[in-house]
This record gives C-alpha cells, sequence and structure tokens, in this order.
C-alpha cells in the first residue's frame, strides 16, 4: 500500500530508512511517500521515528591508523 505522509523537517535516507523499516520512501512532485504492508499511522510513525546517523569525518588518528601508522609514529618521523 502506498501512503502520503507529511514532509519530513529533518534529513532523510531512503535506504537506511528502508533498511530500518522494509518500506520504500518515495517523493513525487514534492509529496512524501511510504509504500509497504503497512497502516498510514505505521507510515507516518515510521518516518517520525527515523533519525539516520550521517558517517562523521575520521579523525587524524582513524585516518592515521588506515595507513599502518599512530600519531606517535608520525610525530617520531616529525622529529617533533
Amino acid at each position: 500500500m502506498e501512503h502520503k505522509i507529511a514532509n519530513p523537517n529533518k534529513p532523510v535516507n531512503s535506504a537506511i530508512f528502508y533498511e530500518e523499516t522494509g518500506c520504500t520512501l518515495v517523493i513525487r512532485n514534492d509529496e512524501w511517500f511510504v509504500i509497504g504492508e503497512i497502516t498510514a499511522e505505521q507510515a507516518q510513525k515510521f518516518i517520525n521515528a527515523h533519525n539516520p546517523t550521517m558517517p562523521s569525518e575520521p579523525t587524524v588518528a582513524e585516518k592515521l591508523a588506515s595507513v599502518g601508522l599512530s600519531i606517535d609514529d608520525l610525530k617520531a618521523a616529525l622529529g617533533v
């Protein structure tokens, strides 16, 4: 079933929404719809509860670790 929902006033990620709910999120002519075997009330509850976490920028330590270095290794290489 397809249910029209109120346009969310927050970031939305349709792929994450599908993983969370098993429902498809569609935008047509600036109108939002949830498609799935759910009621209209459930569709609105799903979008209200949807709060995707956006990937954060890796820290310097994480970037260094990705190439096999630590902050101490970098300091030693720079003579600091």
